[in-house]
């Protein structure tokens, strides 16, 4: 147990984001880059975070050398914290004992000053189940009832720009921290399946008891989201999920209560007043309620006004304009336009950038006055002061919009990069989109990956833009839509310059190679390589060589698609893209294995587990112990074989990935066949079935087969799984082949038909 100074240590654990650091190594050691990629934070954030944390001696880190290079990963260190209060000073001792809880704030809930009545709509969401609906117009105190009843609950703001797979990672990461690791997990291993991110969902909330209130529901453009709410309320029972917002959506009724929010009645509005210590009679009163009608926010924004009782106007409009933005100073009224031009939370810095001034004096009055309001560490004009300012205001959007995608660049996230283009469409610069794109080409290419749904909404705002073009492009070649993605391309060639036209072929490339038109795919990938001699860009060059890497290796060139492959990996390794040389290693070792040179290709696959174990990358380590499975499978080593074959169908049957399971059960069912570990290759030949049976997926159908060989090996009746599995590949004879002669391998099959 080593000593702190309780300064230090408590400022640390104060910290959010060294809370949430500290969370996620509590499952397993991470490089700086994963964790950034995780928490949607900087890495040079992270690692000093990271650095701060080890000095404190809460966590470890070690270096590894991983491709001549040293590599720092970091674990937990300890797991209890204890604090001593003797008579004289504060102790701090940290050991290996579990004992030490600390809240952790993903999302600080808006905090509640003044609060009266709702006491009928308070007990109704509290004691409901399910899914609960709080509904009503701006400013009329849905988000204060929310954050009254559960002060403690996970809060999530929508800004409108965040897609259901985004939403879902916010949702991994919070359950992660209290205890439910399998959603997050599944989504860091690249799952997609809709249906398999709801059962998860479901399954946290209900282990965990989670409170969920999601703020400004009505901001989402994603129906998946509303699908997932449908799916939850009947389901949950133990946990809850609240949602504020504008309009009523429609959810059906099972496990849903609505509540409609209207405004305060008199004696509530009273109190209000009298909250805010002011006196008046009650004409004064019965004007101040006429006025309002008990809206909240109003309420707030008069009572807050020096004016009060000399009021004579008879509108909300008039009263804005008269009696509170025309008494504001120049400074607040600059920042308070500025603001109002952003329908999301900013944070402090960001305001700071925006303002390039000391905001806090007019940032302070302003939220004293009630025109601006803080959720959690970030600052905003609720929806109606922003309508209205905008309405009376000569801000220059253009201006602030280039300044707040300069702001959110220096972080180097992927949402922050997506606020950005968000931003950039609002200025209008074609070169800006140019580069914009170019950037994400370069060092945000997991957008196309993670967040394609929430990028194509945006490029969809500036479709005709040929950059733009591109991209929805990409995406599209993702799904599958080749020939929408070679029709776009080929519109967005004449209008963009060479390092575009590069990406445009290269991408058409491997279109036409989709869809086996090898004529044209090598067409394309001359011109290709003409532009980049030209232009002779490092991406650019990988580009090229990843396009003709998959096209020798179509062609069965193996030496010239090895050739290929590791002129690919010369660049990545310039480049310094840790997951990318991982997956460009597996591919060297996939050719040498269809090569022949089994023990080469080993050594590839045991390359790319490295680098994937140094840098936290989970999905790319079980990849490799599935592809080291296989080539020990071709060298017969059978125990080695099934090792890894364990490993990888362990994890991927924990994500959900069951194609990937089942490719691994198959090595790994032969391989315990191979080895008499009969009760092994049972186990997977079941869950292989299992597959079968939810899927379709052919080669899980071979699970009989396997099964079948156990019972034969065994001495027991074996026909009858036997003839199940050779039914069920009728229209796979091919593959139903495949399987005896694999097993042909490891016994004699000649009583075994």
């Amino acid at each position: 147990m080593c000593m702190l100074e309780p300064s230090k240590i408590f400022k640390a654990l104060s910290n959010p984001i060294n809370l949430k650091i500290l969370t996620l190594l509590r499952s397993s050691s991470f490089h700086p880059r994963e964790l950034a990629r995780i928490l949607n934070r900087d890495e040079t954030d992270i690692s000093r975070r990271l650095r701060q944390l080890e000095r404190l001696g809460l966590i470890k880190g070690k270096w590894e050398r991983v491709d001549g290079k040293n590599v720092r990963v970091y674990s937990l260190k300890v797991s209890e914290i204890r604090i001593f209060m003797h008579p004289t000073k504060l102790e701090v001792k940290v050991g290996e004992n579990e004992s030490y809880e600390a809240p952790i704030e993903w999302e600080s809930s808006p905090r509640v000053e003044v609060f009266v009545g709702r006491k009928r709509e308070l007990s109704i969401i509290r004691n409901a189940k399910g899914v609960v609906v709080i509904y009503g117009i701006a400013g009329i105190g849905k988000t204060s009832l929310a954050a009254k009843a559960f002060p403690n609950a996970y809060w999530y703001n929508v800004t409108g720009l965040e897609d259901f797979k985004y939403f879902a990672w916010q949702l991994g990461l919070f359950l992660s921290s209290i205890g439910f690791e399998d959603l997050l997990e599944y989504l860091r291993g690249g799952g997609n399946n809709e249906n398999d991110i709801f059962k998860l969902i479901t399954e946290g909330i209900e282990k965990t008891g989670a409170i969920i209130i999601i703020d400004d529901f009505h901001k989402f453009q994603d129906e998946k989201v509303n699908y997932l709410l449908s799916y939850l309320a009947p389901r949950i029972k133990k946990g809850k999920v609240i949602i504020t917002t504008r309009i009523r959506p429609n959810l059906g009724n099972e496990g849903v209560t609505y509540v409609n929010l209207k405004g305060l009645n008199p004696e509530e509005a009273y109190s209000l007043a009298r909250e805010k210590e002011k006196s008046m009679t009650p004409e004064e009163f019965a004007k101040l309620y006429k006025l309002t009608f008990g809206h909240p926010l109003m309420l707030n924004l008069i009572l807050e006004s020096s004016e009060i009782l000399a009021t004579g106007k008879d509108t909300v409009f008039n009263f804005l304009f008269e009696e509170v933005y025309q008494m504001l100073n120049e400074e607040e009224k600059d920042l308070l336009s500025i603001l109002s031009l952003f329908d999301e939370p900013i944070e402090y810095e960001g305001i700071k950038f925006l303002y390039d001034r000391n905001p806090f004096v007019p940032l302070y009055s302003l939220m004293k006055k009630g025109l601006i309001e803080k959720k959690g560490e970030k600052y905003f004009v609720h929806d109606m002061v922003r309508e209205f300012v905008r309405e009376v205001s000569n801000q220059e959007e253009k201006e602030v919009y280039l300044r707040h995608v300069n702001f959110l660049l220096k972080s180097k996230t992927p949402i922050n990069f997506l606020r950005a283009f968000k931003y950039a469409i609002k200025v209008g610069s074609s070169e800006l989109i140019r580069n914009l794109v170019e950037l994400r080409v370069k060092e945000f290419y997991r957008i196309i990956v993670d967040f394609p749904r929430m990028y194509q909404r945006l490029l969809m705002e500036v479709e005709d833009n040929p950059y733009a073009k591109i991209e929805i492009a990409i995406i599209e070649v993702q799904r599958g839509l080749f020939e929408k993605a070679i029709k776009l391309l080929k519109e967005a060639e004449p209008y963009v310059d060479e390092f575009f036209k590069c990406e445009i072929y290269s991408w058409l490339a491997d279109a036409y190679m989709e869809l086996e038109n090898l004529e044209k795919a090598e067409r394309y990938l001359k011109k290709t390589k003409e532009i980049v001699e030209k232009i002779n860009d490092m991406y650019a060059w990988f580009s090229y060589y990843a396009e003709k890497t998959k096209y020798e290796y179509y062609k069965e060139n193996s030496r010239e698609a090895l050739k290929s492959a590791l002129k690919e990996l010369e660049i990545i390794r310039k480049i310094g893209d840790p997951e990318k040389e991982g997956l460009v290693l597996l591919h060297v070792g996939d050719i040498y294995l269809h090569m022949g040179n089994y023990e080469k290709g080993i050594s590839y696959y045991q390359e790319a587990l490295k680098m994937a174990k140094a840098y936290g990358i989970k999905f790319l380590e079980h990849i490799s112990y599935m592809e080291l499975a296989k080539g020990y499978y071709q060298l017969k080593l059978y125990e080695k074989a099934s090792e890894y074959s364990e490993k990888a169908a362990n994890y991927f049957l924990m994500i959900r990935n069951y194609r990937r399971a089942t490719d691994a059960m198959a090595y790994g069912s032969v391989s315990y066949i191979a080895t008499k570990n009969l009760e092994k290759a049972e186990k997977f030949a079941k869950e292989m079935i299992r597959i079968a049976q939810s899927t379709d997926y052919p080669l899980a159908w071979a699970g009989y087969i396997f099964l079948a060989a156990v019972d034969f090996l065994k001495g027991d009746d074996w026909r009858e799984d036997y003839n199940l599995g050779k039914a069920h590949l009728k229209e796979y004879p091919w593959l139903f082949e495949a399987v005896l002669d694999e097993l042909k391998k490891v016994f004699d099959l000649s009583n075994f038909k």
